[in-house]
């Protein structure tokens, strides 16, 4: 009787990555990188060719993740030639009303920065991925999915179950480590259970049209005074936000391929407290909304037909974990995602891949694996909380240029003294001894940031400022701020770092302070004291010092010597707190502030 043939092996790898998408493809080249000892797999559904101007979440990148894609990954020669180098973020808040935009408050940087970021054509970035890797030994099988993963218990391989797209073909391989790069569709998050809310409800929709949409043209070529803040005519390369309560609308431009044409991206993002999702669901209603909330985009944009549309309903999401012991991670929209306002996403993708390549270094180099995946675990969802929180409570703030102004300060501060630097600086990769302290004082800013969000909200609730028709250019050079931003690139030692961090780190606290002062000098005594209950701010750990007080109540040059530094720089950013000189009122209102509330009395916020 015949003899069957023996099974053909299962093939090995030593990292499968399940998806081919921006996460997926650059962890892969971060992987063979850093790693070239490596095996590693890439399952992908879409077959190349891919378009231009793809359909994806992510085009626009912030410092973090343009040092991951230019420096870390060594695109930066490729992005600089074939992508826009962006014109940092503009926000144009105050908008829900029908104020031409020349009336309204900008703000946003003076001059092209010298730290770049990008705006990314993702079918092009990703086309371009995957050239590579495939010429790095990367296995690229494209075409087919993962349809679920057997996880080993016992230290052994993992069995990944891949299928065709067409379903025609089944294949089977086995991993030495596991990663979820499966997008929303989260493969594990969903097999495992670990999808968790993040506290903040918000929506969007999306999509692309042929051409330059340029907010200059929103404003009348006559209004010459408006124009000359741009007199290189730049602002249209950057991530355009007009904004207004609970909402904000994007333009962000993508660079032509090579004998292409130019697209852009066109944006909103809503609220769910403020905005129904079902105003933004189609396309039409996307359209009719904009030209409620926003009516000079929408005469600019009504007659551009859609390259595509998209829309998520609560697109933001958590997790119970992202790195196992057990050797798996989640990477991108597989793990968390929080909100596409500052472009984090891509910096979670860099966060999650570098974490990831440690961790698969000490797995095949000899290290504590176990170590390693329980302190990226609880520093990556720590990160994710702390962002998060920019956004649970902003629907207030971008309706408030005075806070919407505060708030940008506050968080590129708080970005470039801290994550960028853990990044920048791979703290990550320091020994346990050498990374708690680093870790301690990421607690430290990460205390600061939930209290200054909340001071935020409750005023951008209380305010009732107009906008103004001014250009705040942040941030403006030479300033304490756009130190902060050059110092990315600075040569340091880890001790330096540490000693600059621990600086930045009480800077902060002076910067909170300071929030404090400019939200009650805008409200006033009576509704800044219903401000200081509603952030319990007698409970808070520090608040303005009696030096800063007396500083207020003087003039002139006096006034301007006793004010600290970084105060100064704030008002050379911001300009001087409303209601300037009301030092007496000032030290009232704090009084106020530290009495115990009476028996029975809620510091609740006002309603919308």
């Amino acid at each position: 009787m015949p003899v069957d043939a023996p099974a053909a092996p299962i093939p090995r790898f030593d990292v499968v990555i399940g998806g081919g998408g921006l996460a997926g493809l650059t962890l892969a080249r971060q992987l063979r990188r850093e790693l070239p000892e490596a095996r590693v797999a890439v399952i992908e559904r879409q077959c190349r060719p891919l378009p231009a101007a793809a359909h994806k979440v992510g085009e626009s990148s912030v410092e973090l993740s343009a040092h991951y894609f230019g420096v870390v990954l060594g695109l930066g020669e490729y992005l600089r030639a074939e992508h826009y180098i962006k014109n940092g973020l503009r926000f144009f808040p105050g908008g829900g009303q029908t104020l031409a935009l020349e009336q309204r408050t900008e703000i946003g940087p003076p001059e092209p920065s010298r730290v770049p970021s990008f705006q990314l054509d993702r079918g092009r970035l990703e086309h371009h991925l995957r050239d590579l890797n495939e010429a790095d030994g990367v296995a690229l099988l494209e075409g087919y999915v993962v349809k679920d993963v057997d996880l080993a218990e016992d230290g052994g391989d993992h069995v990944v179950h891949i299928a065709s797209v067409s379903g025609e073909e089944t294949r089977t391989l086995r991993a030495g480590y596991f990663v979820d790069a499966t997008g929303r569709r989260g493969l594990l998050r969903g097999k495992l259970g670990l999808k968790v809310p993040s506290g903040h409800n918000a929506n969007a929709a999306w999509w692309r049209v042929k051409g330059r949409v340029d907010v200059s043209d929103l404003v009348p070529a006559g209004d010459r005074q408006w124009h000359m803040r741009d007199p290189e005519h730049l602002r249209w390369y950057s991530t355009v936000h007009f904004m207004g309560t609970g909402y904000w609308l994007w333009y962000i431009p993508l660079a032509p391929g090579a004998g292409g044409e130019a697209h852009t991206s066109i944006g909103i993002v809503v609220h769910d407290e403020v905005h129904a999702f079902d105003a933004i669901r189609t396309f039409e209603r996307a359209l009719a909304w904009v030209e409620t909330h926003e009516p000079r985009c929408f005469a600019q944009i009504k007659d551009m037909p859609a390259e595509d549309f998209l829309c998520l309903r609560n697109f933001s999401h958590g997790a119970t974990r992202c790195f196992s012991p057990q050797r798996w991670s989640l990477v991108g929209d597989a793990g968390v995602f929080a909100d596409p306002f500052y472009s984090p996403g891509s910096d979670f993708i860099a966060l999650a891949n570098s974490f990831t390549t440690e961790i698969v270094k000490a797995q095949l180099r000899g290290g504590d694996v176990a170590a390693l995946t329980a302190r990226y675990d609880r520093i990556y969802l720590r990160f994710f909380d702390v962002t998060t929180e920019v956004y649970r409570k902003a629907a207030p703030v971008y309706g408030s240029p005075r806070a919407m102004a505060a708030k940008v300060y506050w968080d590129d501060f708080n970005y470039w003294s801290f994550v960028c630097q853990y990044f920048f600086r791979r703290i990550f990769a320091l020994p346990d001894a050498e990374h708690d302290r680093f870790e301690a004082l990421g607690q430290g800013f990460a205390a600061q940031q939930f209290l200054a969000q909340k001071l935020l909200s409750e005023w951008a609730r209380r305010a009732t400022d107009e906008p103004r028709p001014i250009h705040i250019t942040l941030p403006p050079v030479p300033s304490m701020l756009a130190n902060l931003h050059l110092d990315l690139v600075a040569e340091m030692s880890v001790d330096e770092v540490y000693a600059y961090i621990q600086d930045k780190l009480a800077l902060s606290g002076e910067v909170l302070d300071e929030l404090v002062l400019r939200a009650l000098a805008a409200l006033g005594p009576e509704v800044g004291a219903d401000l200081a209950r509603a952030v319990d701010l007698a409970a808070w750990p520090r608040r303005p010092s009696a030096e800063r007080l007396a500083a207020q109540a003087l003039v002139g040059g006096q006034r301007r010597r006793a004010l600290p530094p970084v105060v100064r720089d704030m008002e050379r950013c911001l300009g001087k707190a409303e209601n300037d000189g009301v030092g007496p009122t000032m030290r009232e209102l704090l009084a106020l502030a530290a009495r115990p509330l009476p028996a029975g009395q809620s510091a609740s916020a006002p309603a919308e």
